[in-house]
């Protein structure tokens, strides 16, 4: 089926640009034209025929003009009215969850929208401005996993040098990085900020160098509070410690399009340079993809969207895991959530996550200005529509408020340690 915006979003748009291009033609221009024109009506069979080429040749040159004297003079709101008009229309072909968002929310409901998203568009005096314009009608559609994002987002980068004083390495720590900490002789604290590929060896290896500490620690606290997700392979080790023998996945489906496919094969450069896992898997993900008609969807997966995997544990595993969790987990630290709660020794404490997982696997889209490039979901979930995560997250076996600053936050760890270890979750003073 093809989607496409009404006319009439069409004309509100596209005719203030037509005019202004037409503004641009000179007098002199115009004169010309006209009078190639009425050569070409009432002139001899020859002369007709040279004047018809002069007049190709013109209008050519004319369009060429206009166009490059446009580009030139393009401002920011030009620019940005010009990438808003590109978004509907890709959305609704490319993206896996646009076709569902418009049969649940109406086409008035996003043409109102995109009417708003137009006026916010042409009064935007610089980038920044136009991003917050295009990101808020964005927001209309879904509120994760899809995104305005800077021309050279995702391009991956050499570190830096590391920095030579106390002072700039101070500066320079990652605040991503995995970290585990001792809390007494029965408890473990690890913090997961992030899963974002550069971190999975890290979490690895902390893993393997930490083992005796934590097969001799009966009481884990996982943290992944604010972990912006990444990859569900960076979690991967962790998995074996914590399960009660087997786990239930949920996949999902790739939709098949042209500029889905391109994008799938640009990925691994983009977001992970020389990983050989990423090149085989989205290798596999194009096959599948080009093996259904554009517009198809297809199971990422040929043995179908349910796998069963077991693992065959540690020797010692913990007894006790409570998952600290907040708004800020999404992505695959949610994927996280879903395999974890399947053990029966853990339990999710904290406030629900924040609900973007249902359509998933982002890639990137130039948009016409090239100043900046939609991020979009290529794939949903076989879970759909039984089980959505989207709507509200996935909700803790154990609510606590919100904290009101940081050190109510940090006072989190510590009443689950104390509860892990026999006490009580209740606040201090309470």
């Amino acid at each position: 089926m093809s989607w496409k915006l009404p006319i009439s979003a069409y004309r509100r748009h596209g005719d203030p640009i037509c005019r202004q291009a037409a503004e641009r033609a000179t007098a002199r221009q115009e004169i010309d034209t006209f009078s190639l024109i009425f050569r070409v009506l009432y002139l001899t069979t020859i002369s007709r025929k040279i004047a018809l080429m002069n007049l190709r040749f013109f209008a050519t040159t004319l369009l060429t003009t206009l166009a490059t004297s446009h580009t030139q003079a393009a401002t920011s709101s030009e620019t940005c009215l010009r990438d808003l008009r590109a978004l509907p229309g890709f959305l609704l072909e490319n993206d896996t969850g646009a076709r569902q968002h418009l049969a649940q929310k109406g086409q008035a409901y996003f043409d109102n929208a995109l009417a708003s998203a137009s006026e916010a568009a042409a009064k935007a005096d610089d980038e920044a401005a136009c991003n917050l314009a295009l990101g808020d009608y964005l927001s209309k559609w879904r509120k994760g996993h899809l995104q305005i994002v800077p021309g050279n987002a995702w391009k991956h980068e050499q570190p830096a040098p590391a920095p030579s004083s106390a002072a700039a390495q101070t500066a320079a720590i990652d605040d991503r990085m995995p970290s585990l900490q001792l809390l007494s002789s029965q408890t473990a604290l690890l913090t997961l900020p992030s899963f974002f590929p550069e971190y999975a060896k890290v979490i690895a290896d902390l893993l393997a160098s930490k083992r005796d500490e934590l097969a001799s620690r009966a009481n884990w606290i996982i943290d992944v509070r604010r972990n912006n997700g990444g990859s569900d392979s960076s979690y991967a080790p962790l998995s074996p410690w914590i399960a009660s023998g087997e786990s239930v996945n949920v996949g999902g489906e790739w939709l098949s399009t042209p500029a889905n496919i391109g994008n799938q094969e640009n990925i691994c450069a983009l977001y992970a340079p020389g990983d050989a896992t990423c090149t085989i898997y989205m290798a596999q993900a194009v096959i599948r993809m080009r093996s259904v008609q554009p517009g198809q969807f297809v199971a990422q997966s040929a043995g179908g969207p349910v796998s069963y995997a077991s693992f065959p544990g540690q020797a010692v595993q913990p007894a006790r895991v409570a998952v600290l969790v907040d708004r800020d987990c999404g992505s695959s630290c949610e994927e996280f959530l879903l395999e974890a709660r399947q053990s029966f020794r853990v339990k999710l404490i904290g406030r629900s996550s924040g609900g973007a997982l249902d359509y998933s696997n982002l890639r990137l889209q130039a948009l016409p200005s090239g100043l900046r490039q939609l991020a979009y979901a290529t794939s949903r979930s076989a879970r759909l529509p039984q089980l959505q995560v989207d709507l509200g997250g996935i909700m803790p076996d154990i609510y606590l408020p919100p904290p009101k600053d940081e050190a109510e936050r940090a006072q989190e760890v510590l009443r689950v340690q104390r509860w892990l270890e026999g006490g009580t979750l209740r606040p201090d003073g309470v």
